[in-house]
């Protein structure tokens, strides 16, 4: 029992890799299994909503405030604020490799991340940095606000004009106050600046609740929303999603909204160049040459995105010279977003 015990621990001690990597077993030795990077873009769009409420007392405002400045009929609006575009990296099943440990390879450690992407050769895993997926909450519900209080007279009268004229009144009042307090016109002044301030805050407060009941109120929001998109092949104008000035985003097949439009063109697309990809689940290490891709997101006319990335799909697949891996101690390091190579030491 003790014999076949020290036989487990030297063959875990002899074949462990530098993170918690998928292996099988072919003929007797480990076999590492591991992806190559692939881009999937996560398109933040960033909407702003207006909503316009009228206040109770709009009919009045003219009467009582001498202002015809108000707002009559809710209505809400949505518009374009922001595009941000994040690349985030996923397994790519089209190239997924395996890697055989055996002969003079037994002392090469495979470094992957949590999710199984090459990210070097006898390297230490580094925890990735996961572009955050932007939380979805949704636009607060605007509730009309209860009457602010007035005196008794008022309240009694029953009679929206009287309540109107109250509250009138009072904006004046509060007006007449401040600017006693501006000009020290009064009996006994705050003690301290910070006193000061906090009587004219409340004031300040106070008239605009007030004055909001005669002019209505408008509330500016803003809510992120993300797309996903995993590009497979090149695109030139296809619709990305729809604006609806009434309803905000909406799908790509909805009419209601206009529509606005994604390209993505490689620079230099190597995949089209004729040469034969390695197939799934070959032996060996292989990294990426990215192709430079220019992503542009607009509606037609003008354009709110423009940016140059490194997509790996688009890339073409390198093997990594076995001769490299026979050397002891040789450290390769491969970029897990793009699966590029990045230096050999």
């Amino acid at each position: 029992m003790k014999k076949l015990f020290l036989v487990s621990i030297l063959f875990v001690l002899t074949f462990k890799a530098t993170s918690q990597v998928p292996f099988s077993m072919n003929g007797g030795e480990p076999v590492i299994v591991y992806a190559l990077p692939k881009t999937e873009l996560c398109i933040q769009v960033e909407i702003e909503r207006t909503t316009q409420q009228p206040g109770m007392f709009y009919r009045y405002s003219g009467r009582y405030l001498a202002t015809n400045k108000v707002i009559t009929e809710e209505k809400t609006s949505y518009r374009l604020k922001s595009i941000l575009v994040l690349p985030r990296a996923i397994p790519d099943p089209a190239r997924t490799f395996s890697f055989s440990g055996g002969g003079n390879l037994s002392n090469v450690h495979i470094s992957l991340t949590p999710n199984g992407i090459l990210c070097g050769v006898n390297v230490p895993v580094e925890t990735p940095v996961e572009t955050s997926k932007a939380t979805i909450l949704p636009f607060k519900e605007n509730k009309p606000e209860a009457l602010l209080p007035l005196g008794e007279e008022y309240m009694m009268a029953g009679s929206e004009a009287k309540l109107a004229e109250g509250a009138a009144k009072q904006i004046y009042r509060i007006r007449e106050s401040r600017l006693s307090l501006l000009t020290a016109d009064i009996d006994k002044l705050p003690s301290d600046g910070d006193s000061f301030k906090s009587m004219l805050e409340g004031m300040n407060t106070l008239e605009s609740k007030l004055t909001e009941l005669f002019t209505g109120k408008t509330t500016i929001e803003s809510q992120t929303q993300t797309l996903y998109l995993t590009p497979t092949s090149e695109v030139a104008n296809d619709v990305l999603f729809r604006l609806s000035a009434l309803k905000g985003l909406v799908t790509a097949d909805d009419l209601s909204g206009v529509p606005y439009y994604i390209s993505i063109k490689p620079t230099e697309n190597k995949n089209n160049n004729g040469e034969k990809k390695p197939s799934p689940l070959k032996n060996g290490i292989f990294y990426i040459l990215p192709a430079s891709t220019l992503v542009t997101i607009g509606d037609g006319v003008n354009t709110f995105l423009s940016e140059q990335l490194d997509i790996p799909q688009f890339g073409i697949t390198i093997p990594l010279s076995e001769s490299l891996l026979k050397q002891p101690a040789t450290k390769v390091l491969i970029d897990r977003q793009t699966g590029r190579l990045l230096r050999v030491e």
